[in-house]
């Protein structure tokens, strides 16, 4: 038996035909895909893998990071390559590192940064390109004109440490929120590229569908014309009725997870 060894993956990932990151018992996920193969390469049924945090239904990842612990003899520069080799094509190691037995991507992780892709074409005609096809696995189709400077201006209120409740959604698995609903934002950024808008955020963690909620209250906030403050009475009520809707998943990537 060879000395344990705690392995820490960078991972991307198409998450289009996937249930989300979490291992679930009837679908079909990134971890557990990732497990399973794990499993088979080193021949150990009991190796778990931990992740920096559950990607959901048909959300990407550029910079997944994910670790575990075995006693197989493989040079930790020949895990990505055989990793690769065993995986779909919708699933890459980017790097793989040995790090200290201690090392956990989630409870160790410091920030973690989502983008979201917004192709913004706004056309009399919902008639779509040929391009349009492909590119909807990608980024979310908006019709609408939106106003960068309302959603920024709105933006700036949601940074620093808040409850988040009314951005977020009950998780549908366990029935509801987890008891601490206290997160920190530390940036948010809307660029314009024609036609994409991209936002990004940076928090210490989300909550469920957290990203996707915040975006499309900022998709409100342009189109409704609301004044940027009254975002405030929103986090104080604690309601997601009045927040906006959650917006599609294909737009979404985790970009980065920051340990330090």
């Amino acid at each position: 038996m060879g000395i344990l060894k705690n392995i820490k993956l960078t991972i991307s990932y198409d998450g289009t035909d996937y249930a989300g990151w979490q291992r679930q018992a009837n679908n079909k996920t990134i971890q557990g895909i990732l497990e399973d193969t794990l499993k088979k390469i080193t021949d150990e049924k009991g190796l778990k893998l931990y992740g920096s945090g559950r990607t959901d239904a048909g959300v990407h990842a550029i910079g997944q990071v994910a670790n575990f612990k075995t006693t197989a003899d493989i040079p930790v520069d020949k895990w990505a390559i055989i990793l690769n080799n065993f995986l779909p094509s919708d699933i890459r190691i980017k790097f793989a590192k040995e790090v200290s037995d201690e090392f956990h991507s989630r409870y160790d992780a410091r920030s973690r940064i989502y983008r979201y892709y917004i192709i913004n074409k706004v056309r009399k005609s919902q008639i779509f390109k040929a391009k349009d096809l492909f590119l909807s696995r990608y980024c979310f189709f908006y019709n609408y004109p939106l106003e960068i400077e309302k959603m920024e201006e709105t933006a700036k209120y949601l940074l620093g440490t808040h409850d988040f409740s009314a951005l977020s959604c009950l998780n549908q698995r366990s029935g509801k929120l987890p008891d601490n609903k206290i997160r920190n934002i530390k940036k948010i950024s809307i660029t314009k590229k024609e036609p994409l808008i991209i936002f990004s955020i940076e928090a210490n963690a989300f909550l469920y569908k957290m990203v996707r909620k915040i975006i499309g209250t900022l998709l409100d906030f342009s189109i409704k014309q609301y004044e940027p403050e009254s975002i405030l009475e929103i986090l104080k009520n604690k309601n997601n009725q009045k927040s906006g809707k959650v917006i599609p998943p294909n737009g979404l990537y985790l970009m980065k997870v920051r340990y330090q």
